[in-house]
C-alpha cells in the first residue's frame, strides 16, 4: 500500500457543493491500494484497499444488492438518484417519531442480514489498517448506543446502498465526529464511477470489490459519471456510517410509548384549537 502526502487546497465550495462530479475536476486518479496523509496535521485522512481475498464475500453481498427494492428520488438539478437504508434510524418528527430499524430488515431480512455481513467486513479492514481510531470509534457506539439499537460487534449503527448513483458534491451530515465511514464498491461492466475529492485534487478509482474509508463530514466529495458498458452493467456503493442522533435512542419499548405519548400531546393541542408544528 502506497503512502501519500498532500496538502489539502482552499477552493471555493460554492462552486463545487450540489454540483455533479467531473473527472476534469481533479489532475490525479489513484488506482491502487493507498494511505492518504494530510500534509499540515500529519492524519491519516483516507485510505483505500482491495482485499482479494474476500471476494466471495463480496460476490454475496453484490447478489443481496441486486435483489434489494430501491427507492428512486430526485435531488438537486433534477439529478435521479436509487437508494435503500438499512441498519437503524433515529427519530424523525415528521414520519416516524421514535428509533427504529430499517424497513429493509422487515420487507427483506435475508438481503438485510447480508448487507450487514458486508459491514463486518468493512470494519475488519478498518481494524486492521487503522486499529487506534477503530477502537475509538467502536468504544464510542458502545458507551453511546444501547444495545436495541446497536450492529453486533461492529462500530457503525446506520447505513445506505446506492445503486448507479453519480452523487453531486457534498459533505456527509450527522455521523460521530472524527471518526470513519466505509464504502464498499461492488461493480459489473462499469467504466467511470471514480470518488472525487477536489480539496485534495484526487479521484480514487474505487474499483470493484473495494472498500474506502474516510471522514465525509469534513471531505467534500463526490462520484463521477458511471458509464455503462452493458444493458446489466450495475454499480453500487455500501456506506456504513455512525449516526450521532442514535445516542438519543432508548429502549424500544420506551420509544414507542414516548411517541404515542407526543401523539397524544399533539392531538390534545388540536382540539383547543392550539396551532401545532406540521
Amino acid at each position: 500500500m502506497q503512502t501519500i502526502c498532500l496538502k489539502k487546497r482552499k477552493i471555493d465550495l460554492l462552486k463545487y457543493r450540489d454540483r455533479r462530479a467531473d473527472e476534469t475536476d481533479c489532475s490525479r486518479l489513484l488506482s491502487q491500494e493507498f494511505k492518504l496523509i494530510d500534509e499540515d496535521s500529519g492524519d491519516t485522512v483516507a485510505l483505500y484497499c482491495t482485499p482479494q481475498a474476500e471476494d466471495d464475500a463480496f460476490s454475496e453481498v453484490f447478489e443481496s444488492c441486486m435483489k434489494v427494492k430501491y427507492a428512486t428520488t430526485y435531488r438537486t438539478r433534477g439529478l435521479k438518484t436509487t437508494s435503500r437504508i438499512f441498519g437503524y434510524n433515529p427519530r424523525n418528527p415528521i414520519r416516524k417519531d421514535f428509533c427504529s430499524v430499517a424497513s429493509l430488515a422487515a420487507e427483506q431480512p435475508q438481503q438485510h442480514s447480508r448487507i450487514l455481513m458486508g459491514g463486518a467486513l468493512a470494519a475488519k479492514y478498518y481494524a486492521l489498517h487503522n486499529q487506534e481510531l477503530y477502537d475509538e470509534h467502536l468504544q464510542t457506539t458502545r458507551e453511546k448506543i444501547i444495545d436495541d439499537f446497536r450492529l453486533p460487534e461492529v462500530p457503525f449503527t446506520s447505513g445506505i446502498i446506492n445503486d448507479n448513483n453519480p452523487l453531486c458534491y457534498h459533505f456527509d451530515s450527522g455521523n460521530f465526529k472524527n471518526v470513519w465511514s466505509a464504502m464498499i464498491v461492488l461493480k459489473h461492466k462499469i467504466a467511470g464511477g471514480y470518488l472525487s475529492m477536489p480539496e485534495y485534487d484526487v479521484l480514487c478509482e474505487v474499483r470493484g470489490n473495494s472498500i474506502f474509508y474516510f471522514d465525509g463530514q469534513s471531505i467534500l466529495h463526490g462520484v463521477t459519471p458511471i458509464k455503462k458498458l452493458a444493458t446489466d452493467s450495475r454499480r453500487f456503493s455500501i456506506v456504513y456510517y455512525s449516526l450521532q442522533a442514535m445516542w438519543n435512542c432508548q429502549p424500544l419499548r420506551e420509544e414507542i410509548a414516548r411517541a404515542r405519548m407526543r401523539r397524544e400531546q399533539i392531538e390534545q393541542r388540536r382540539l383547543k384549537g392550539e396551532k401545532v408544528p406540521s
